[in-house]
């Protein structure tokens, strides 16, 4: 498929304030943060259209946009995030039905956020986590069943999300850690790699993948095996739980 655009938020100056599940609070440099968004964005733009939505300041995890949707073909799934971050969810909705998707809400009583979504090849991954409950995934499944897709639920135990921990190569192979992998029986394939934080890549299409510069050993391997791997530094990003591949919604099609 091909990468069309994606979508992207400014870092909020409060991130060092959002919510925390796994990590310890420390200090987050927010002007390090911002550039290194920029970075981020600058290799997005190398491989597609990237599309800047409205800044939200005073929400700490706003920059997170992937959790606030899921998009499936031409369906924009509105997730259910914790309360005090759905004033982060107009804009990016509001920037996908100008692109003509149509929104879609889950139910009352479901929980769930982007990052605990994996789609890849006409099949859905969802993450039974803290941020995501059986609610959540079973009204995401009835949205998708109009698409013919399926939607395996997964525990997510030792990670904020399913793609914290998890992703899918541009081979279709898995990829995790074992120390804080979801169950290989719901993974076909799923291979291990030797650092947590190159789990989460980012694909850019063809052979390109994107990732943190904090798991050059998991970079090397992947570079051994024909990939074409970039990676950019995300270090003031992973004090704050986030990753590659929270930070932008991704288009394609």
């Amino acid at each position: 498929m091909n990468f069309l655009y994606a979508l992207v938020r400014q870092p909020s100056p409060r991130m060092a304030e959002g919510q925390l599940t796994h990590l310890e609070e420390s200090d987050v440099d927010p002007d390090l943060a911002l550039e290194q968004w920029h970075q981020y964005c600058d290799i997005l733009r190398d491989f597609t259209e990237v599309i800047e939505v409205e800044a939200t300041p005073e929400y700490p995890d706003s920059i997170f946009v992937e959790d606030v949707v899921f998009t499936y073909d031409d369906l924009a799934v509105r997730t259910r995030v914790h309360e005090s971050r759905r004033g982060e969810q107009d804009s990016v909705i509001d920037a996908l039905a100008q692109r003509g998707f149509e929104i879609v809400d889950l139910p009352e009583g479901a929980t769930l956020e982007g990052g605990d979504v994996l789609k890849f090849d006409g099949h859905v991954w969802a993450g039974l986590s803290t941020r995501t409950n059986q609610a959540g995934v079973d009204g995401l499944a009835s949205i998708l069943e109009r698409k013919g897709v399926g939607v395996t639920a997964t525990p997510v135990d030792h990670a904020l999300h399913l793609k914290s921990c998890l992703t899918a190569l541009p081979d279709g192979a898995f990829i995790s850690h074992e120390d804080y992998s979801p169950p290989a029986k719901d993974f076909p394939g799923l291979r291990y790699v030797p650092e947590f934080l190159g789990t989460q890549v980012v694909l850019l299409g063809g052979h390109s993948i994107l990732m943190s510069e904090s798991a050059p050993r998991t970079a090397e391997l992947l570079r051994g095996e024909g990939f074409d791997v970039i990676t950019t530094p995300l270090t003031e990003i992973e004090k704050t739980e986030g990753s590659a591949t929270c930070l932008s919604v991704r288009i394609r099609g």
